[in-house]
């Protein structure tokens, strides 16, 4: 029963977003079971900015082929992305994919990039900006950094939480203390799909409007990683520096995931053509259980 009535309010909250997406967003692409949305940056800064000026909770995915297959096998990660207000394509395998099914993404739209451009856009706004993840002293040196790049950027605070799932008590506390500071953005740095899964079940718990999961973005603008250079980031091929560079566990997870993605991508092409049913991946799992503690970076 417990299962049950869970399902039928997901349906329900899914509803909800889904309307509210329309509102923002005209033409949507599914990859996979996740409906990626074909927008310009210029639309999507427009649409948050609406989104902080009438002070509706929504929140933003960044989907790349690990997200979309942890979304393929794990239905709490597939109910995180679908009752997203904003699925946006980071990874060029999203690009890549959509083609294969025939669609088109006129412009990636990745989580380090976003970032900047929403902390440059938000400066004559003022709007305040709140760091929640990353290791210890990420979150202070991605703040400090970020007001160096653009001094009139207004932190409202920052916080580390353990690596660890945290207690009823211990993220009662973590909520009063961003709601307390006001702010109108919370970034979330704690890897796919934990920081999905996190944006899900508190953006209707925190008085900010917009959280915005970016994952790596934390590491690459705190300087705690780099970032792919401009040409390799422009040629689609950021994946693969990433991979080479960013440790044994990164280059697994793209090892593991990315022939997953594309068997997926196969499959929903084929069921396309065939006129069938195109819900991609094999039967979900009842809960987001597995990813509730620890994470891997996006």
């Amino acid at each position: 029963m417990q299962s049950v009535a869970h399902n039928c309010a997901s349906t329900v909250q899914g509803d909800t977003y889904r309307a509210w997406r329309k509102q923002y967003v005209s033409h949507v692409v599914t990859i996979g079971s996740i409906p990626v949305c074909a927008m310009r940056l210029t639309e999507l800064l427009r649409a948050f900015s609406e989104v902080i000026e009438t002070r509706r909770p929504c929140y933003a995915c960044f989907c790349e082929a690990h997200l979309c297959v942890c979304a393929a096998r794990d239905i709490g990660v597939r109910n995180a992305l679908q009752e997203a207000t904003f699925c946006l394509p980071d990874g060029v395998a999203t690009t890549w994919g959509a083609r294969l099914l025939g669609e088109r993404l006129p412009e990636r739209l990745t989580g380090p990039s976003v970032m900047l451009e929403v902390c440059r856009d938000g400066l004559t706004k003022g709007y305040r900006h709140f760091f929640y993840g990353g290791a210890q002293g990420i979150p202070n040196r991605l703040a400090e950094r970020l007001s160096e790049r653009f001094p009139k950027l207004n932190v409202a605070g920052v916080y580390s939480p353990p690596f660890r799932e945290l207690t009823a008590e211990e993220d009662h506390r973590v909520v009063e203390a961003i709601n307390t500071a006001a702010p109108d953005i919370v970034w979330v740095g704690l890897g796919a799909p934990k920081q999905e899964i996190w944006a899900n079940t508190h953006h209707g718990r925190l008085t900010a409007p917009l959280i915005l999961p970016v994952g790596a973005a934390f590491d690459i603008h705190s300087g705690n990683r780099r970032w792919a250079p401009a040409w390799v980031r422009k040629i689609g091929f950021e994946w693969f520096y990433r991979m080479l560079t960013g440790g044994r566990q990164t280059f697994l997870r793209y090892a593991r995931h990315q022939p997953l993605f594309i068997a997926l991508i196969l499959k929903q092409a084929a069921l396309r053509l065939l006129g069938t049913n195109e819900d991609s991946g094999p039967p979900p799992r009842e809960n987001g259980s597995l990813y509730t503690r620890g994470s891997e970076d996006t």
